[in-house]
């Protein structure tokens, strides 16, 4: 059966996402929302991976089936470091005392005459340095935090149009979409996230029933995913 399965991130979109059935050795990758189909049977196991995720194993059950579709969540991976140490820079006249055992006069900017000798460098305002010991560009930090906000910000919109797609499904009934629209059951979620692009969660809100209506019915001509097999129509809501 062909399941269709949403990746949840705690601070992150999870798009590209592998995902290999380890019984059928068949895999796919998520789309830029998190979401991807595979073929399952009860008892196989969905391995995800990620170069930066912690990776997961689930077992498909009964209910997996009959539910048709999956949610996941995954954790970033967390990396420890016992111990690190960020030197500054040396000037190229610097001689490590370990190595170097020269006692012969001074070798400077200032003893070769060069026309720098008496400039004082400016200070790095680009460096934050922690009570750790630690020091890290603070240009770096703050892209960093501003990169973890805009991933915040996403993950929190797709939050909420699950919240209002599932309104809208709930609105119209499964067998509006299964029996009048044609989709299947199992891909009813992912032919309302093609339809964002049509406002229909704006429309939705504004209690405009009849021109959602018209959308959705349109929209359905061209969605792939329809139902071919009268068996497979809805009979129960």
């Amino acid at each position: 059966m062909l399941i269709l399965g949403k990746i949840i991130l705690k601070d992150s979109i999870a798009k590209e996402i592998h995902v290999v059935n380890k019984q059928q050795h068949k895999g796919t990758i998520t789309d830029n929302n998190g979401l991807f189909n595979i073929t399952v049977k009860v008892g196989d196991t969905l391995f995800f991976s990620h170069i930066n995720l912690e990776n997961k194993d689930i077992i498909i059950t009964n209910k997996t089936i009959l539910q048709g579709e999956i949610t996941v969540y995954l954790d970033e991976k967390t990396e420890i470091l016992n111990e690190f140490v960020l030197e500054k820079k040396r000037s190229i006249f610097y001689q490590d005392p370990e190595i170097i055992t020269y006692n012969g006069p001074v070798v400077n900017a200032k003893t070769l005459n060069l026309p720098y000798a008496e400039s004082v460098a400016e200070k790095e305002k680009n460096i934050l340095k922690f009570k750790s010991g630690a020091v890290v560009s603070l240009d770096n930090l703050i892209n960093s935090l501003n990169g973890n906000n805009k991933r915040t910000k996403q993950l929190k919109k797709m939050s909420l149009e699950d919240i209002e797609i599932q309104k809208i499904r709930t609105f119209f009934t499964d067998s509006f979409f299964v029996v009048d629209l044609k989709i299947k059951k199992e891909y009813i979620n992912l032919f309302l996230n093609d339809c964002l692009d049509k406002n229909i969660i704006r429309i939705f809100k504004k209690d405009n029933s009849l021109k959602l209506t018209k959308i959705l019915i349109s929209e359905s001509k061209l969605f792939p995913k329809k139902v071919t097999d009268e068996k497979l129509l809805l009979t129960n809501n």
